[in-house]
């Protein structure tokens, strides 16, 4: 599902971001990505999202060789790919029901599959009597989940989760998690999840890799882990 396989990144400023980086996901594999700021975890989501290109070796994710892809090819292949970030990224004017249906009309889905299709994540996320509210009605839990929703709205082979949990107290972080388990579990959805909270990470336990200084130091199959630095 994903393969990275000697792969470096070196920026135009001269920052080297990642070393000989190796290591592989299989489908429907839930995988923790940790490390402190500046380790490379940023980057390594950029060159998954195809946003940047790695400096040397391969990065393929679905059987798609990312780091060739060209221009016209990169939003065709970002279908395969739901990413959800921190601070939510809903579009503020648009109701929850519109926001998750806008990820759908950009590839042209005709208007009574995204009615069924927004209906249905609604009901996954647990907001379907949410759709008419705007964003700034909503919690941070339920903003978060509306993000969730229109990043599984088009049936990712992947699901990119950037610190999801980064702006949210302990019980919502643990609602969050429960949910992208259910997503993981019974979509057989691949989830890289990106974060900084330890606790989640040693509560609950998923294959754990870990960065730092652009170097893969760990990658624990079993989970957890206590000892780095953050």
């Amino acid at each position: 599902m994903i393969e990275c396989s000697h792969v470096y990144k070196r920026y135009k400023n001269g920052t080297n971001a990642l070393y000989d980086l190796n290591f592989s996901v299989d489908q429907g594999e839930f995988v923790y990505i940790i490390g402190p700021t500046g380790s490379g975890k940023s980057t390594l989501i950029k060159l998954l999202d195809a946003e940047e290109t790695p400096t040397k070796g391969d990065v393929r994710v679905v059987g798609l060789d990312v780091g060739n892809l060209k221009n016209r090819q990169v939003p065709i292949y970002r279908r395969n790919i739901g990413v959800v970030f921190q601070d939510y990224r809903l579009l503020p004017t648009k109701t929850v029901f519109e926001n998750v249906a806008y990820a759908l009309e950009v590839i042209n889905m005709n208007k009574k599959q995204i009615r069924k299709r927004v209906n249905e994540v609604l009901e996954v996320v647990s907001l379907n009597e949410k759709g008419n509210s705007f964003p700034h009605e909503l919690s941070g839990g339920q903003q978060q989940r509306v993000a969730i929703a229109r990043a599984i709205a088009n049936r990712p082979k992947v699901l990119i989760a950037d610190e999801p949990t980064g702006n949210l107290d302990p019980s919502k972080s643990d609602e969050i998690m429960k949910l992208l388990q259910k997503i993981n579990t019974e979509y057989g959805t691949t989830i890289l999840m990106v974060t900084h909270d330890l606790t989640i990470v040693n509560r609950h336990r998923k294959r754990t890799v870990v960065l730092q200084r652009g170097h893969i130091i760990a990658d624990l199959p079993e989970g957890g882990y206590v000892q780095h630095d953050q």
